[in-house]
């Protein structure tokens, strides 16, 4: 990640019995990650990259990446759990990767641990432009990202990833849904919009009446806009293949909505080549979710983010009608 949304792939296969709760607070970084580290790095074991220029770091959730030269990035997990989310980036979303036609950030090369680092490291490629938080992709962006997706969402093998955030089954986001729709009413107050109760139990509702059986496929797992590149409001590519995984294509496609407006995510859904309805409607569900979980973020830029996708979604209310949403408790029965 590029800042600290509150979502993470883990890269974990051991399936767990409800949704894990995602922490909006980042982990605190375990080793020291500076540039002097990361050139020590290069002289040991990538010499020829060792005089480009480095950049500060960009502290994620997970990794802090430092930007190598004009094209390339240094990728060092920040605490223990995210040494396996790289382990799977460089087995499987460099060989995935092969077979895309769309802009990916790339394994280049990867990196054992050092004098100055205790952890497996990885170099990748750098995709010019601006990530999708700082400058909103516009509708014409949405084809390009749809056809992204499928050529992402192919049949993934048992031995796929799991991760215990964004694998789970639609009903077991259930907990996530309630914890972080108590916070919305304090957090909208202060910015204007609120959710609206009942659009949150009807739109939830629809998506727990549709079938949850689609075939578990390769996803991002992490689709947001600090991962998606912005070139100039047109798609740039997607970033950040710690989260790959096997799971429902309604994850990525339920990210679509704090991406683009309503009217694009229809675009886009169109250029992946249609969604069934049980797709669509769990992809909501995800989407309204995830939205509700970034709009709790005490952070302003992703904050917006949340509230801009609720409002696309349609369970946002706002200005006069704020106060519908100020009686809110529990809508989800």
């Amino acid at each position: 990640m590029t800042i600290p949304p509150p979502t993470s792939g883990s890269g974990r296969r051991d399936e767990p019995s409800s949704g894990a709760i995602p922490s909006l607070t980042p982990p605190l970084s375990e080793v020291a990650a500076s540039r002097e580290v990361v050139r020590a790095l290069l002289r040991e074991q990538h010499p020829d990259l060792a005089d480009r220029e480095i950049s500060d770091p960009i502290e994620g959730f997970d990794m802090a990446v430092f930007r190598l030269g004009e094209d390339l990035a240094v990728r060092l997990p920040r605490h223990r759990e995210a040494i396996a989310s790289l382990a799977a980036e460089v087995r499987w979303a460099k060989e995935l990767s092969q077979a895309w036609t769309f802009p990916a950030q790339r394994i280049v090369r990867t990196g054992v641990p050092g004098a100055e680092f205790p952890w497996s490291w990885a170099i990748t490629s750098w995709l010019p432009g601006r990530i999708a938080a700082q400058r909103p992709l516009d509708a014409s962006a949405a084809p390009d990202l749809g056809r992204a997706l499928a050529e992402i969402h192919r049949p993934a093998p048992a031995d796929a990833p799991f991760d215990v955030e964004q694998g789970i089954r639609l009903a077991e986001r259930e907990p996530v849904l309630r914890r972080f729709l108590r916070a919305l009413p304090v957090v909208g107050a202060g910015r204007g919009p609120m959710v609206d109760p009942n659009a949150v139990a009807e739109l939830w509702g629809r998506a727990l009446a549709v079938p949850d059986d689609a075939p578990r496929v390769w996803i991002h797992a992490d689709l947001h806009p600090f991962n998606v590149i912005s070139d100039e409001g047109r798609f740039g590519g997607i970033i950040d293949w710690s989260g790959v995984s096997r799971g429902d294509p309604a994850v990525d496609l339920g990210f679509l909505w704090s991406l683009l407006r309503r009217d694009a995510v229809a675009e886009a859904y169109r250029a992946y080549g249609g969604l069934d309805e049980a797709t669509e409607a769990r992809a909501k569900g995800i989407g309204m979710v995830k939205a509700i979980t970034l709009a709790a973020v005490p952070k302003a830029e992703v904050s917006r983010i949340g509230w801009r996708a609720l409002t696309e979604l349609g369970v946002a209310v706002h200005g006069g009608n704020a106060e519908r949403g100020r009686s809110l408790t529990d809508p989800i029965r």
